[in-house]
């Protein structure tokens, strides 16, 4: 088994903003531009108290840590045309000045 290679990716934080309209909207802006080692997992079910279950993968991304990390977040990797969910940041592990994003998205 080969390691994952590194791949340019970009970390987005959402911002709610107003419409003209008075409505509210969400945008995401850049908050960093990573190297990452992305892994894909095995897909699974992810439910929603008020929806049916849908088929949704799961990866980890290994980059250097990066203070502006935090979950909810979402992570686009060249190449891959949807963006990935950060539901966790775990900093300093395995490998002190890293940091592992655990990734979701609906397939």
């Amino acid at each position: 088994m080969t390691a994952p290679r590194a791949q340019p990716a970009v970390l987005e934080a959402a911002a709610e903003t107003e419409t003209a309209y008075g409505g509210r909207d969400r945008v995401w802006s850049q908050a960093a531009t990573l190297w990452v080692s992305l892994t894909l997992g095995a897909p699974g079910e992810q439910t929603a108290a008020d929806a049916a279950p849908a088929e949704a993968g799961t990866a980890t991304a290994v980059a250097r840590d990066h203070p502006g990390a935090a979950p909810g977040q979402r992570l686009t990797v060249t190449g891959d045309a949807d963006p990935w969910r950060v539901r966790r940041v775990d900093r300093g592990t395995p490998t002190p000045g890293r940091m592992t994003l655990r990734l979701d998205r609906l397939l």
